[in-house]
Parts: C-alpha cells; sequence; structure tokens
C-alpha cells in the first residue's frame, strides 16, 4: 500500500491537515512513521493557527517546524523552537503566574487599597500644606509624616497587587471559584474540570463555568470584604514579607524627602 497519507479522518489530523497546507508543505506525512498520530494531536494542539493551546511561534518558526514534521516524527524536528518556548516559559509564563500567585486580595479590594493609599498621600500633602500657611513651628510640620508614610507604603505594595491589611495578617482572599465549591461538589468540581491538566486536553478556558454569574453578581462592598484564608506556603510568605519590606523602605526615603520639602519652606503667618 502507499506510505502517503490519504485522508485525514480524526478531527485533529484534519487540523493538522490544514497546518500543514497553511505552511505550504508539499509532501503528505507519511503514516507509517513511528509516533505520527501524536505528532498530529501536538501540531493540532499546539503548533496550529487558531489551536487550543497555541505557541507563541514566530510564523517562520512555526513552517519550518512543520516542514520538519512533514518529513519525520523524530524529537529533533523540535530543536529549532525549544529556545523559544523554554524562554517563554521561564520569562513568560512563570513569571506572569508569580506575579498573580503574590495577589493576597481580588481586584476591588487592590482598587480599594491603591485608592486608601492615594488619599494617604493627599491628606499628607493638606496637613503639610495648612501648617506651612500657618504660623506654626517647623516641627510641627513633621506631623504630615503620618499620612505620607502610610499612602506611600499602601499605594506601592497595593501596586504589586498585595493589601498591606491582609499581608499583616498572612492572609489572602478566597479566589472566586473556591467561594464557591463546597465540600459536596469538590469532587464533580475536579472531574469536570480535570482535562485543563491533560497534555493534549481542550482549551484552559473558565468562561464558561458558574461560579462567574455568582461572583458578578456579589456587591462591590462584598467583594471588598471577601472571606480570607491564611497563606500556607511558606515561600509566597516570604516573597510578599520582601514586596512589604520594599515597600516600607521605598515609603520611608519618599516620606523623607516629602517632609523635608516641605520642613523647608518658610512660614505663611496667614492664621
Amino acid at each position: 500500500g502507499s506510505t502517503l497519507r490519504s485522508g485525514f479522518k480524526a478531527p485533529y489530523d484534519k487540523k493538522a491537515a490544514g497546518a500543514f497546507e497553511a505552511a505550504d508543505v508539499k509532501l503528505q506525512p507519511f503514516t507509517i512513521q513511528p509516533f505520527r498520530e501524536e505528532i498530529s494531536r501536538i501540531i493540532a494542539t499546539y503548533i496550529a493557527e487558531g489551536a487550543s493551546r497555541q505557541l507563541n511561534l514566530s510564523s517562520k518558526e512555526r513552517a519550518g517546524l512543520l516542514h520538519a514534521l512533514a518529513v519525520t516524527t523524530h524529537p529533533t524536528a523540535f530543536r529549532r523552537v525549544i529556545h523559544t518556548i523554554e524562554w517563554t516559559l521561564r520569562h513568560q509564563a512563570h513569571q506572569n503566574f508569580i506575579r498573580w500567585t503574590i495577589c493576597n486580595g481580588n481586584r476591588p479590594r487592590v482598587i480599594f487599597a491603591r485608592g486608601l493609599g492615594i488619599a494617604g498621600i493627599l491628606a499628607g500633602i493638606l496637613a503639610a500644606v495648612l501648617i506651612v500657611l500657618s504660623g506654626a513651628g517647623r516641627g510641627w510640620r513633621v506631623l504630615s509624616a503620618i499620612g505620607f508614610a502610610f499612602g506611600i507604603a499602601t499605594l506601592v505594595a497595593a501596586w504589586k497587587g498585595m493589601c498591606v491589611v491582609l499581608h499583616g495578617m498572612h492572609h489572602r482572599h478566597l479566589r472566586p471559584w473556591e467561594l464557591f465549591a463546597d465540600d459536596d461538589d469538590a469532587s464533580s468540581v475536579y472531574e469536570m474540570k480535570k482535562d485543563s491538566f491533560d497534555t493534549l486536553g481542550t482549551s484552559n478556558s473558565y468562561e464558561d463555568q458558574p461560579w462567574i454569574a455568582k461572583y458578578e453578581k456579589r456587591n462591590i462592598l462584598r467583594k471588598i470584604f471577601d472571606r480570607e484564608v491564611w497563606i500556607q506556603e511558606p515561600a509566597l510568605r516570604q516573597i510578599q514579607d520582601t514586596i512589604f519590606l520594599q515597600a516600607v523602605l521605598g515609603s520611608f526615603i519618599l516620606t523623607a524627602i516629602c517632609v523635608g520639602i516641605f520642613v523647608a519652606l518658610p512660614k505663611g503667618n496667614f492664621y
């Protein structure tokens, strides 16, 4: 019989065939090669345009890989894209995951913390201006440091996705999907979403999950002061401690500069 693929029956085979055609591959891949079916599934899942888990490859890299996979199923065909994929995992996916995990508050709480930080800074500025315009001594202007220090530290931490109040207790908000997953349906939720961990599964999408609509219905105050849980991972607490110390140190330096400027100004003696 012919060693050339005469037709693609499975859905992933059809998508792989479309990818080969889009890359202008003239020779159809050989069906008798070992792992040809697995390669087709990999192409349909990770390589083809619009794939459910499409990798961030350039058009040149994608075309070169598809040309190589049309000839062989040997792992060396992936050699040219290994560096790109590893760089993406190390410097994009992993770092984005770390940035997501260090956030101890949900988005409404973080926005609230940012607003609180800005309010603290404005309060410090207002206090300093009022004291400067008065006939009070220069020493009283140092009181504005309270607003500056609190506001700057809160704002810097919130810009990293952290709430200093939650950090003080080493707590974090429950994630939206955790709020609506009780012990009774935990196993069913796992059974429903365990395909997300399959290497060749479908897209890791959650837009159709029931907890999204439930969470959107919660009022803003309830979201800001949502349920909390203690952070168990020591490494995560250490990262958050580092961010908090950086926020405090930055606040101390900026507060000293701001207060120093107001202390150097002459009295207004307006009242």
